[in-house]
């Protein structure tokens, strides 16, 4: 079995997250999964952010929900600027991609370098029960814009769709059961009431580092999920993942993951 990589918002060391240029460059890696953030604009365009909002001085009383901007907007607003938690991090221009711009983009990538058809991209959905009709639209509506810009894509059979919130993730799968999910998990107390909430056994399990030990994969094995973990940036817990039965892990050094002897053997 494959130990699978995937390239936290992209290649975060090299560029801005969730910006095309990081997600390229993941692709140039040699990644086979990138994960990325989903948020909604005013318009009910899908932005790839991880942040709901954007502030215009970085103190909490300038944020603005991107889901009350149009995407015209949040378009004018640079999203490329280093961060200083990457220090080889490149500042680039770049602004806020909708999805399809993603699925656009990469898929050339793709194609230039010989690789058409062989990337998944793993699509977080931000969503919060207590900020419905602030942050983003009620689940049923939100799921239906994502399950609808998923088709426009043809891109069904390589997109998974995750989330910490199951509301989400039922309302999706109320619309295309044959989708493949997967149920964030922050809080270990969300075990206490699994499967039975959401309802159904996803496909991906995908805990927080800190809660992961083999008992707990092995129990999620048993119920027939896989395991991918995050976030994992340092190799001896990379190959500790490896070495506890995990499936994988979501890391913001895919670049240090996929040349770790022992890690992405198959």
């Amino acid at each position: 079995m494959t130990f699978e990589i995937q390239a936290h918002r992209g290649a975060r060391a090299f560029y801005p997250d969730n910006t095309p240029q990081a997600f390229c460059k993941a692709a140039d890696l040699g990644c086979f999964v990138i994960e990325l953030d989903l948020n909604v604009s005013n318009d009910l365009c899908l932005v790839v952010s991880h942040d709901p909002w954007v502030s215009a001085s970085g103190d909490d009383s300038s944020k603005h929900y991107l889901y009350s901007m149009n995407y015209d907007e949040i378009a004018q607003l640079d999203c490329g600027e280093a961060s200083a938690n990457f220090p080889f991090q490149q500042s680039v221009r770049a602004v806020r991609p909708k999805l399809s711009e993603v699925f656009r983009t990469v898929e050339e990538q793709l194609r230039r370098a010989r690789r058409p058809g062989e990337m998944i991209y793993n699509l977080e959905v931000k969503s919060w029960p207590g900020l419905d009709g602030t942050a983003h639209p009620p689940p049923e509506e939100y799921a239906a814009l994502v399950i609808r810009e998923i088709g426009a894509s043809k891109l069904e059979r390589r997109v998974r769709l995750q989330s910490f919130d199951d509301r989400i993730l039922v309302a999706a799968r109320n619309l295309a059961p044959t989708l493949c999910y997967g149920l964030l998990v922050e809080e270990r107390a969300v075990f206490d009431s699994f499967p039975e909430r959401p309802g159904f056994v996803p496909e991906y399990v995908n805990p927080r580092l800190d809660l992961v030990d083999e008992s707990l994969v092995s129990w999620l094995h048993g119920l027939g999920a896989k395991v991918v973990v995050w976030t994992v940036n340092h190799p001896e817990d990379m190959l500790r993942m490896k070495r506890l039965g995990a499936d994988g892990i979501i890391t913001d050094h895919p670049e240090v993951a996929l040349h770790l002897s022992g890690l992405s053997d198959s």
